[in-house]
């Protein structure tokens, strides 16, 4: 993460509930008995599940495969569900393995239902009653509410568009996040605090089932930031790379410490932080051109020299890329601004002027 979620950020109350019917359906199975109404909680959110021919099933079918496995099977994973909900512990011990003991037969059917009280389940009006009438779109608005509307993981993009005229309940919302993906830690599939809204480049396109804790290509354990209290804001600068033609942008990740050097690496890692941020200013003649929009290298230098000033908590909150944007005014100010000029207008003479020109004018 850029920046860690608000200390008051809101749980989603149907999340909540639905990874305590999971718990305690876990639990009720060790003694592997025949799996009925008593195999589920009294709650008013296990009737919803009851009720719902799908969900029940989903329910049944992993009672029988838990059913087939050992009574110490069914107890190891009742007590690794049990001991692992809370999510600030097991950010330390980098648990990647943590169903490895589970076999493949059983495995699939937790993900199955794991999954469908994610995808399936969570939105059935008798669900959404049983937590109190708050629905994933009521939370989302309380979640952007608290934590603005800018990607907390990238700093780069809003979370979702925002459109007038339009109420908060028909807005268009975004995928939620599983911090720990549900493919490999499918138990966390409706843990609370394992869900949150992030950006669609951070989601589909960068992080997708790339696992917090295991790093694929090296075979090694790595650490993550714990998204609600840590974050990359403090560690990471820019720096420009100067040339006669193009001068490069370079993100720069920074600790003398292994732990939090292995978090940054992670994170880049699973987000794409510099490709992106690289990418963001890859011409950065283009960028102080368009942005910027200098009349002259005093002109270059008074705007870089005004733009020091630390954007607002606010300002990070509503704006995407200011974060960023600021980094690369503070890297602008340590160079000797005439290359850049230089390169900028030599740019613009030749290329943009005839262009432009015919694009206001409606050509």
């Amino acid at each position: 993460m850029l920046f860690p979620l608000e200390p008051n950020t809101p749980e989603f109350a149907v999340f909540t509930a639905l990874n305590v019917e999971l718990l305690y359906f876990l639990e009720h199975a060790i003694p592997a008995r025949r799996f009925s109404r008593r195999s589920l909680s009294g709650s008013q959110m296990a009737q919803a599940c009851w009720d719902n021919v799908t969900t029940k099933k989903k329910f049944q079918a992993l009672n029988t495969a838990l059913k087939n496995e050992s009574e110490a099977m069914r107890r190891q994973l009742f007590e690794t569900v049990r001991d692992n909900q809370d999510f600030a512990a097991l950010f330390p011990l980098r648990r990647h393995a943590l169903l490895a003991f589970v076999p493949r037969v059983l495995m699939l059917q937790l993900q199955a239902l794991c999954y469908h009280l994610y995808n399936g389940t969570k939105d059935l009006a008798g669900v959404k009653a049983a937590a109190g009438g708050w629905d994933i779109n009521d939370h989302f608005t309380d979640f952007m509410a608290v934590n603005g509307q800018v990607c907390r993981a990238c700093g780069l993009e809003k979370v979702a568009p925002f459109r007038a005229n339009v109420p908060d309940s028909e807005q268009w919302r975004a995928d939620y996040d599983h911090f720990l993906c549900k493919s490999k830690y499918p138990i966390f599939a409706v843990h609370p605090k394992n869900l949150f809204p992030i950006c669609r480049t951070c989601n589909q396109d960068a992080k997708k089932t790339k696992d917090m804790f295991f790093c694929s290509a090296s075979g090694q354990l790595r650490h993550s930031f714990y998204p609600y209290t840590e974050g990359a804001s403090e560690l990471v600068g820019l720096d420009i790379e100067l040339n006669d033609t193009s001068p490069k942008v370079r993100v720069r990740l920074e600790s003398d410490d292994p732990v939090l050097k292995s978090k940054l690496d992670t994170w880049n890692d699973v987000f794409e932080i510099k490709n992106l941020v690289e990418g963001r200013y890859l011409s950065l003649a283009h960028h102080v051109a368009d942005r910027i929009r200098p009349q002259s290298l005093p002109d270059l230098q008074a705007q870089v020299a005004r733009a020091l000033y630390p954007p607002t908590p606010a300002s990070l909150g509503r704006t995407e890329g200011v974060f960023w944007d600021h980094k690369l005014y503070v890297a602008l100010s340590a160079i000797d601004l005439n290359l850049i000029w230089s390169v900028v207008e030599f740019q613009e003479q030749e290329h943009g002027a005839t262009g432009g020109d015919a694009i206001l004018a409606g050509v």
